[in-house]
């Protein structure tokens, strides 16, 4: 890695709550959603304004379903409490197969103080589990904060149960992007171990109750699982790996880690990592030889800078700097290894600045600050990718990540548009 030149920039540490108007951050209800979203056999319901309904209803350019008790300023002097169990029994009648139902507590709701808590006891009652998921926007400065409040609820559905008979994981902070939790399965199914669920990309409210059945737990991002993985481990004595499968070299590492707790002897890892990485790198070599030397700016949620910083000097690129929308300490830690220009929650002039004055080669972001760097003229691939882009786990996610990368540093358009 070439030395790196001074820059005169503030780098902001982690844990400092927003500026007013100036972070790209999202809010607490947005963080739950992030992770509650995907879970199957449940109702979903926002207890706010429409507004509310509308941000939530994308997951990472996913929609899944999301009722909403759409308040107005009557439900606010006069109360809501009728309406939500009205919605509530609407929408039970509407998904005969939900098992439970979440409700969202945002800003509005929030602040109005209504015993949500007790209208969900009452359903209870009725043989219709409600989780009520307090995350009005003012409870964190972050959607970091909802992620905690998410997994807290999900925690309250786990119950003790018997182990299952064959060698089984359960997969922690996996989001299935673009189907990136297949290309997981597949590489622990050639090893012997099966995949009980997958927090929170690809559940169920069943599989939650009955997580207990997996061996082990594997973290894939720590610093939104992290404290479930914990949790689990101190209330049902669940060990957990911390494991990544972005990049050839992490997915030899974790795969090792999943047969030593098994007793897998370890030859059988090496010839599956070999015979992979054999036909990775027959196709791999014309998108290095394109890509080698380039300068990338990361900025991105903390749990997919490590794992990109990674792939990307697997690859053959330089990362010059790197911001996080909501990182932890130990996630800055870790990405000094790859550069030292490393700050939290950028705002957008300080963005612009670092673009022109380290003038990087391509830029790795995400939808919210994609359209700074495409303005001033910088290759940009914005994360989440799209399903057409396909996987970034595993071998072929490898490739993928190479290949798109090709293709924005090649299109022609960046040549009208040049810093």
């Amino acid at each position: 890695m070439s030395a790196q030149p001074f820059v005169p920039f503030w780098q902001n540490p982690c844990g400092l709550p927003s500026r007013p108007g100036l972070g790209q951050r999202a809010c607490a209800f947005f963080g739950a959603r992030y992770v509650l979203g995907p879970v199957k056999e449940t109702v979903q319901l926002v207890h706010g304004p429409v507004g509310c309904g509308y941000y939530g209803r994308l997951v990472r350019m996913v929609p899944y379903p999301l009722y909403t008790t759409a308040l107005t300023e009557k439900e606010v002097v006069f109360g809501g409490l009728d309406h939500l169990a009205q919605a509530l029994r609407e929408a039970f009648a509407l998904n005969p197969e939900a098992r439970g139902a979440f409700v969202y507590l945002s800003c509005v709701s929030g602040l109005i103080g209504e015993d949500v808590a007790g209208l969900a006891r009452l359903f209870e009652e009725k043989g219709l589990p409600v989780k009520t998921v307090a995350c009005p926007g003012f409870s964190s400065f972050s959607q970091a904060g909802g992620h905690a409040l998410a997994y807290e609820v999900l925690l309250g559905l786990v119950k003790p149960g018997p182990l299952a008979e064959e060698p089984t994981v359960n997969l922690l902070g996996e989001y299935n992007v673009a189907g990136e939790a297949r290309v997981i399965k597949s590489l622990l199914e050639g090893l012997g171990v099966k995949v009980h669920t997958v927090l929170t990309g690809e559940t169920s409210w069943s599989e939650i109750k009955t997580l207990t059945r997996a061996h082990l737990n594997l973290l894939l991002c720590g610093s939104t699982a992290e404290a479930l993985a914990k949790d689990l481990k101190s209330r049902f004595g669940m060990p957990f790996e911390r494991v990544s499968f972005y990049g050839p070299t992490a997915i030899a590492r974790s795969l090792k880690k999943i047969a030593s707790f098994f007793g897998f002897p370890g030859k059988k890892v090496l010839a599956r990592t070999r015979k992979d990485e054999d036909k990775l790198q027959k196709t791999l070599s014309s998108y290095k030889d394109l890509l080698s030397g380039r300068r990338v700016l990361l900025l991105l949620g903390a749990g997919k800078l490590g794992p990109l910083a990674r792939m990307l000097r697997e690859l053959g690129l330089e990362v010059v700097a790197v911001g996080s929308i909501f990182g932890r300490e130990e996630d800055h830690q870790k990405l000094r290894a790859y550069t030292e220009l490393v700050s939290d929650n950028p705002t957008e002039d300080e963005l612009e600045y670092l673009l022109k004055f380290l003038k990087p080669d391509v830029v790795l972001t995400n939808a919210r600050d994609q359209w700074r760097p495409i303005k001033l003229g910088f290759p940009t691939l914005s994360f989440p990718q799209t399903v057409d882009r396909g996987p970034y786990t595993g071998y072929e996610g490898f490739l993928n990540l190479a290949r798109d990368l090709v293709k924005v540093l090649s299109a022609p358009v960046w040549r009208f548009l040049g810093p």
